[in-house]
């Protein structure tokens, strides 16, 4: 008994050291691409003729062509380098609230999903087309080249 008691303590705290490793920077823009990260530098907005490319900062949101979410709160928690943001969101002809969860994925990678996708994709509303993984989860580069996107 003692020594699984011992177990689970040391893998309690291995999990919780591997998720410290990783910190997300604020200050910088992040993209649904590293090569959008690139295509924004040179082509400023043009860069968003993919439909799929979005882009996120801690203080605009979320924003793409047709689709953006302002984020309202943004929470963290000591010891935790995990992030929760409420936001209000459009697409064309419709606004909804949404929260989203914000993780370190690796060194210049985040997690980020959206609990409106989130229920869509587990109603069978909407197809992730992953088939494993986390529902809604969208992966966003950091783009050490930019802190916000250039308008010119």
């Amino acid at each position: 008994m003692k020594a699984v008691f011992v177990g689970l303590a040391m893998s309690l705290a291995a999990g919780s050291a591997v998720g410290q490793e990783f910190l997300i920077d604020q200050s910088r823009l992040y993209a649904s691409s590293p090569e959008l990260c690139l295509g924004l530098e040179a082509d400023g907005l043009a860069a968003f003729e993919d439909p799929m490319a979005s882009v996120l900062s801690f203080t605009d949101g979320i924003q793409a062509m047709e689709f953006h979410c302002n984020f309202f709160d943004l929470k963290s928690r000591g010891g935790s380098n995990f992030l929760f943001a409420d936001a209000i969101c459009e697409h064309p002809g419709e606004v909804y609230p949404d929260s989203f969860s914000i993780t370190p994925y690796d060194e210049t990678t985040i997690q980020v999903v959206s609990a409106h996708m989130n229920a869509l994709v587990m109603a069978g509303v909407f197809d992730s087309g992953e088939g494993e993984g986390v529902s809604a989860a969208t992966l966003y580069h950091r783009c050490d080249n930019l802190s916000e996107i250039p308008f010119d």
